[in-house]
């Protein structure tokens, strides 16, 4: 077995992709992706007779305030946790040159399925559990997070909801709840339509997220972030954009009302009068062609995620981005994704957890609970990292203090 420091990206990014463990963080267009940003990344991997046996992508980070650097690598390795020799050596190589390197400390986060739960995180009975995996990072020489909180201050969240897309696209929208498929109708009825977008759409992105910064009061991203994605991930990345036209939305609903739908039903014509006279107020406001949704994934091989995905919340009553997931699971299937990764919750199912509005939209598309061992650092020196966390800790509390003062709209508050 043959420890590789500088692995060819393509031979690299080949194994990663068809790998159990693959994910869009692991491959070398992330790596280039957070070059922007000021990592140096590494692409290390174990080989054996000329075939990987196992891949780590490893980000450093050097902090100037501390004379050092850490090694983080994002979601894991790519190998097989069971081969535990193979998995003792990859480590030890990694920590090796880490010590050479006078790296603070190594931080990953495995995208490794901790156990099967139900949609309500029941653990189920006799269901795959992987928590040996937890126990073999610790025996090496890691400190385990913890399986806290979704929310508790990890670099990545260790729940996500999973839609399996194996069954056909019928099938998979009968899982939809019914208000999920009752809006999906009343989008077809009023031709609300998703499409694939270009770089001229990125606009439609960032006015989105700026509007949930008025409400959220965080700092939003330029586009120039988004176009890098695509730049870095071509054909890995897709823009999706719902859009209608408020023209046709008007003149269906008038000609709905003058039929003679409602004769006998009052109170439902006098509602469809007021709708027309919304949908009537946006016409003139906004003209005819609106974008009611964006949203940027990404996909490797089965699987996909979920990045980033805004509402226009001018329109947020029509619920257009149901039809943007229909829409993006129907184009990820034909892309033979198989995993579609709504990315992120907070892992509580309990109607008192402030997030619980996230999970419950997410769980009505018929998902799974996915449920991920965590977040690990191994320390290498226990000083400066100490320095290093609270300071960044510090850092953070201002910087959240200062967006919301900068972006929270005091009228939404």
């Amino acid at each position: 077995m043959k420890f590789i420091e500088n692995c060819e990206q393509e031979k690299f990014d080949e194994f990663v992709v068809n790998h159990q463990y693959n994910h869009y963080m692991k491959t070398s267009c992330w790596a280039k992706h957070k070059q922007r940003e000021g990592f140096i990344p590494h692409f290390y991997a174990m080989e054996e007779n000329g075939e990987i046996q196992a891949t780590a992508l490893v980000l450093e980070k050097k902090n100037f305030f501390v004379m050092s650097s850490y090694f983080y690598i994002p979601w894991g390795f790519c190998i097989d946790y069971k081969n535990t020799e193979l998995v003792k050596r990859f480590i030890s190589e990694i920590k090796s040159i880490a010590i050479k390197n006078k790296v603070m400390f190594i931080r990953m986060d495995p995208n490794v399925l901790r156990m099967e739960r139900d949609i309500h995180g029941n653990e189920i009975e006799n269901g795959e559990n992987n928590e040996y995996v937890t126990n073999l990072l610790i025996q090496e020489g890691f400190d385990h997070f913890g399986y806290k909180y979704g929310y508790s201050g990890t670099w990545v969240n260790r729940y996500t909801l999973v839609i399996d897309t194996h069954p056909t696209l019928e099938e998979i929208i009968k899982n939809f709840t019914k208000t999920r498929q009752n809006n999906l109708k009343r989008h077809r009825q009023m031709k609300i339509t998703t499409r694939i977008g270009t770089k001229d759409d990125i606009q439609y992105l960032c006015k989105f997220e700026k509007q949930l910064t008025e409400t959220q009061g965080f700092k939003p991203k330029k586009s120039e972030f988004f176009e890098q994605i695509l730049d870095d991930f071509q054909d890995h990345a897709v823009l999706y954009i719902t859009e209608c036209e408020l023209d046709y939305i008007v003149k269906s609903l008038d000609e709905e009302i003058h039929s003679k739908k409602y004769a006998k039903d009052p109170d439902a014509y006098n509602s469809k009068l007021k709708e027309l006279e919304r949908f009537k107020e946006l016409n003139q406001k906004f003209g005819s062609h609106v974008v009611l949704a964006a949203g940027l994934f990404i996909r490797f091989q089965e699987k996909s995620w979920d990045l980033y995905t805004y509402k226009n919340t001018e329109f947020i009553f029509l619920k257009a981005i149901d039809s943007l997931h229909a829409y993006a699971i129907e184009d990820m299937k034909n892309h033979g994704v198989t995993f579609y990764d709504m990315c992120g919750f907070s892992g509580s199912t309990e109607k008192n957890d402030p997030y619980f509005g996230l999970y419950d939209y997410k769980r009505s598309f018929g998902s799974q609970f996915y449920e991920q061992i965590g977040q690990f650092d191994m320390i290498l020196n226990s000083k400066k990292t100490n320095f290093y966390k609270k300071g960044l800790h510090n850092v953070n509390r201002v910087k959240r203090k200062f967006n919301r003062i900068v972006y929270l709209k005091k009228d939404k508050k």
